[in-house]
């Protein structure tokens, strides 16, 4: 097979960005402050949101499940195919860093999605500056 044939062949087997299965959310990028984050993301779906969950985790801390940050928008409106920006308070002046991975997605028809090993959404990792 040659390398055109390949990558042809990749384009038509890989999932249309639509799929149900694809992540509705895609995290663009991040900017840190003292004690906030600040993440922007694209939604990608054909519903709006209506609710959306982040985890956002320090990286190089151990954390159980009940020490992450639960980073969540629980009353949005997000139409499809716009960027948003949300902030989140993170505790600590510690210069570190974050990882924001979504944890869940409500739709306004009141579906669920969650990512999968299958279906993951690409995690954002967030430098915090160091206090001044």
């Amino acid at each position: 097979m040659n390398p055109l044939s390949f990558v042809l062949l990749s384009l038509l087997t890989a999932p249309p960005i639509d799929s149900p299965n694809a992540c509705p959310v895609t995290l663009l990028s991040g900017s840190g402050e003292v004690n906030s984050i600040n993440v922007t993301f694209r939604t990608t779906g054909r519903l709006p949101i209506r609710r959306l969950e982040f985890t956002c985790t320090r990286a190089g801390m151990k954390t159980t499940k009940g020490q992450q940050l639960q980073c969540s928008e629980p009353n949005a409106s997000f139409v499809p195919r716009s960027v948003y920006t949300v902030s989140y308070v993170i505790p600590g002046s510690a210069a570190g860093t974050v990882l924001v991975k979504v944890k869940s997605v409500t739709f306004s028809d009141g579906n669920t999605w969650k990512p999968a090993k299958r279906d993951p959404c690409r995690p954002l990792t967030i430098k915090l500056p160091r206090t001044k």
